[in-house]
């Protein structure tokens, strides 16, 4: 959610990729080492183009030749593709290339997943790549052919499976962008967010059927948990496939705008039980949070000053915390005053974060009076960084519920 709402989490997620530089030449380790220094010096100019008093629009300016800049290097990364194929560096380029350059180009994006399709998917060294493909999906279609390739044809048992997980993730986050550009509220923040990949990307999704995409995706997750269920394709980091098919069904089928949020229950960080249906009757914002989380810090600040402008009001931020040692999160809750209670589920792969299919740090669901969710963080995080009035659908739902207690 996050990642998709603010141009500094997106060219963060560049900047700590590796960079390239210079023109193709016949020596694929020579030309990909320039090109690495090419990025990390149109990394530096734009780091210096954004520094504090300088304006929106020239952010905006610098933003945009950093992207023409990473676009054109991904470009030359993958002629590195084209030229060899089967070369040591060439499968590294073209994942870099997507990292760098397909980042903010929907036209490059669909270069990369045609290459992985014509020549890889055979290759562990594509996992990665699999695993994160969603991403991408709202930028080329391509994305979705190459992973319905790879769940048909490649001879590798571990991509298979991941590409069919990923296959339903690419579905669901198609039906999501489909449904909010057809949304009057919701429109104009991800027509916001799509901008930069082109008019012709945001006509495809507007044309897509949400309902069919939510089909196709349940249809993936239900194949993953009969076929692929107790494979983990990227090791024991990431719970067995069928545990998250499990969560992404649920989160379809349960958390989506204007269905009532399901029950939750479990321990505080303090050892404490709390249930989410205790505070009913107030506005709730979940916010699912870890120390390790970068993003989430960011937003601490934020969500305190949050809850002090609602003190006395009916509403109650609620966290869901992400970190295996619940003693961390106690620390950092105690060192940076966050007076607001927090689930702690044991870590971000299992309990109340496995079965909400939480994937993103930061989440967040806003919950009315009533527990039905009204935003499921799209509005909220497009206020809190740049709109005029922070906030503004909490506030309003408050509000709500002050005048009603009036009558």
């Amino acid at each position: 959610m996050m990642r998709l709402m603010r141009p500094a989490i997106w060219v963060l997620a560049v900047l700590v990729s590796p960079s390239l530089s210079a023109a193709a030449d016949e020596k694929p380790t020579e030309t990909l080492a320039s090109l690495k220094k090419e990025l990390v010096a149109a990394s530096e100019e734009l780091e210096s183009r954004r520094k504090p008093g300088t304006t929106e629009v020239e952010q905006k300016k610098a933003l945009d030749r950093f992207y023409e800049t990473a676009a054109d290097l991904g470009r030359r990364a993958m002629a590195i593709v084209k030229r060899h194929p089967d070369a040591p560096d060439a499968l590294e380029a073209l994942m870099w290339a997507r990292k760098a350059g397909a980042e903010g180009n929907a036209e490059l994006a669909g270069v990369v997943y045609d290459l992985v399709a014509e020549h890889y998917l055979d290759s562990d060294a594509i996992l990665p790549l699999c695993r994160t493909a969603w991403v991408d999906a709202v930028k080329s279609p391509q994305v979705e052919t190459c992973l319905r390739a790879a769940v048909e044809r490649s001879k590798n048992p571990r991509v298979r499976a991941l590409c069919c997980f990923s296959l339903g993730r690419c579905y669901q986050e198609l039906a999501t962008a489909a449904r909010d550009l057809n949304d009057p509220v919701r429109r104009e923040i991800r027509e916001e967010i799509l901008d930069r990949f082109g008019p012709v990307v945001i006509r495809r999704l507007r044309s897509l059927d949400p309902e069919k995409h939510t089909r196709e995706a349940e249809a993936c997750f239900d194949r993953t948990i009969k076929e692929f269920g107790d494979q983990q394709p990227m090791g024991t980091f990431f719970p067995p496939l069928g545990d998250q098919a499990e969560g992404m069904l649920f989160l379809l089928r349960h958390l989506g705008i204007g269905r009532t949020a399901p029950e939750v229950e479990g321990e505080d960080i303090d050892g404490k039980p709390m249930k989410l249906s205790d505070y009913r009757g107030k506005v709730v914002m979940v916010s699912f949070w870890a120390t390790w989380c970068i993003p989430c810090r960011e937003l601490v600040p934020r969500e305190k000053a949050l809850v002090e402008r609602m003190k006395g009001r009916p509403f109650v931020l609620i966290g869901v915390n992400g970190d295996n040692n619940r003693e961390q999160a106690k620390t950092f809750s105690a060192r940076e005053g966050i007076n607001w209670r927090s689930f702690w589920p044991g870590g971000s792969k299992q309990g109340i974060p496995l079965e909400w299919g939480v994937s993103v740090w930061p989440t967040v669901y806003v919950i009315d009076a009533d527990g039905v969710i009204r935003d499921d963080g799209l509005v909220y995080f497009d206020e809190i960084y740049g709109r005029k009035t922070p906030e503004k659908i909490i506030e309003s739902l408050v509000a709500g519920v002050e005048k009603a207690s009036k009558r």
